[in-house]
């Protein structure tokens, strides 16, 4: 789980106020949890050495003294699972938006696939602002038009599981996006190598 730096302090509490939810929620499903601390609020930091505490059997945590981004933030998490020994990792953010009763559909599909991204894609109901919606599909398109392929369904969701080996191979190799491209930036590099994605 990635806990970023709020710039709005309405932003900042949310999050706060969501993570405990969505750890609790996340534990439930029997699976480890990497938080990455990227460089929160006094108050967010707080909060996370609560959860720490309250299950540092399950809940391992990963500080930025300042803000780095998130692509900086997930690998970050990324290293810390793999020096573990873990051969996966699940990517969720913190603030609750998305589905965490869709882990198990996850780990099963990675279990299947087990040298394969599997990305989820968010779908919308008639409330969705229609700049967002466009917005994300014009992203879609030049997605497809850079990979030359029409796999990706969506590229720019945050709700993944990751073979590690074969990631951490792929970003010693090319660069990949350390802000919020970073989803879209490490799907695009993987096109040419063939990392699968499902």
């Amino acid at each position: 789980l990635h806990v970023r730096s709020r710039r709005q302090r309405q932003m900042c509490i949310r999050d706060r106020h969501a993570i405990g939810a969505v750890v609790a929620a996340v534990l439930q499903h029997d699976v480890p949890c990497i938080l990455v601390d990227d460089g929160s609020s006094p108050a967010c930091a707080r909060v996370l050495d609560e959860l720490v505490a309250s299950a540092s059997e399950k809940i391992m945590l990963v500080r930025h003294p300042e803000n780095r981004g998130k692509g900086a933030a997930v690998l970050s998490g990324f290293s810390y699972a793999h020096a573990a020994g873990y051969t996966h990792a699940l990517q969720i953010d913190a603030d609750g938006q998305h589905r965490v009763e869709d882990i198990p559909q996850f780990l099963q599909t990675a279990a299947q696939h087990e040298d394969a991204v599997i990305a989820g894609y968010p779908i919308y109901d008639e409330t969705v602002p229609a700049i967002r919606l466009y917005a994300r599909y014009l992203t879609h398109v030049w997605v497809w038009i850079n990979t030359l392929s029409l796999e990706i369904r969506d590229s720019m969701c945050g709700f993944r599981v990751y073979p590690l080996a074969p990631v951490m191979q792929l970003i010693a190799r090319q660069k990949v996006g350390l802000r919020m491209d970073f989803d879209l930036s490490l799907i695009h590099i993987s096109e040419p190598t063939r990392l699968r994605r499902i």
